[in-house]
């Protein structure tokens, strides 16, 4: 019975072990900040909606694997909305969104919007930036 036991945690430990040295580790330093073309290959579907931005993203790159979105959202106001909220900002502001998105592979977008925005019905919205780490 001990004889079992022993053999069952080295074989927990070895698979424990293999699986450290085959998974893909990425360090900080990996990480890069991906070119115009590889931005271009990730197709967006968002919008805004009860204060959250939300929708679906599709890497559409084959060797780089996408860690965040870094993306500036301007609030569109409204006639109306302006009547409500007068002090409210029209400054863009800078969010970052983390991801774990591989390569060829489609994910979902979410992030709540910060309270002194959350109100807003629309915002014009742009990508900054895109970083992730090349896989190949």
């Amino acid at each position: 019975m001990i004889a079992t036991s022993k053999f069952i945690k080295l074989a927990c430990l070895r698979i424990l072990l293999a699986s450290l040295l085959l998974s893909p580790h990425v360090i900080a330093s990996d990480l890069v900040e991906l070119p115009q073309e590889a931005i271009r290959k990730l197709q967006i579907d968002a919008g805004f909606g009860w204060g959250i931005f939300s929708g679906t993203i599709y890497n559409g790159n084959d060797n780089y694997h996408i860690t965040q979105l870094v993306v500036s959202m301007t609030p569109i106001h409204d006639h109306h909305h302006m009547h409500m909220h007068p002090n409210m900002s029209h400054d863009p502001k800078i969010h970052r969104i983390n991801l774990d998105l591989p390569p060829s592979s489609k994910g979902a977008l979410s992030m709540a919007l910060p309270d002194d925005v959350a109100d807003v019905h629309d915002f014009k919205w742009e990508i900054l930036k895109v970083s992730g780490f090349a896989t190949r």
